[in-house]
């Protein structure tokens, strides 16, 4: 374990990776530190760099997030059939969003720092897309240029 003036109270792992928590939007995140090959002060640093400028990052995240996945909620994930009680299929619309009722669904929950240049951020989706998680990656650091959006689990 040890202090960081940043990052609060980081836990060294056994199997390499650490984890700090920090407080964003009202709520914890957790930060995983992954050396990955590196030395472990400079997946630290690219960690510190993330939390100074989360808010900035996030809203680039979520910029991304929209353009890249809410034309796949409104052409698909929107409709869906639901199974009821006899068996049959009812099937439930729910309205397109706009691009700023879209991005307002995600809350970042987890940011994983990886070596000296891969930062990804974990996204609860409201449900929009069944429970999935939303991730959005990068493999510059904080340039999220050319970050990208993508559905998991």
């Amino acid at each position: 374990m040890m202090q960081h003036k940043i990052l609060g109270r980081i836990k060294r792992g056994k199997d390499g990776e650490s984890v700090a928590t920090v407080v964003y939007d009202s709520h914890k995140i957790k930060i995983r530190i992954r050396p990955d090959d590196e030395p472990f002060e400079t997946t630290v640093r690219l960690a510190e760099d993330v939390v100074k400028r989360l808010k900035k990052l996030d809203a680039a995240a979520k910029r991304i997030i929209e353009s890249e996945l809410r034309e796949t909620y409104n052409t698909g994930w929107s409709s869906y059939d639901e199974v009821q009680k006899d068996g049959s299929l009812k099937t439930i619309r729910n309205p397109k969003l706009s691009a700023t009722a879209f991005k307002k669904k995600f809350s970042l929950k987890e940011v994983n720092v990886s070596g000296s240049k891969s930062v990804d951020f974990y996204y609860d989706d409201s449900g929009l897309f069944s429970g999935h998680y939303v991730i959005v990656g990068s493999s510059n650091g904080t340039d999220f240029s050319d970050a990208y959006a993508e559905m998991w689990g």
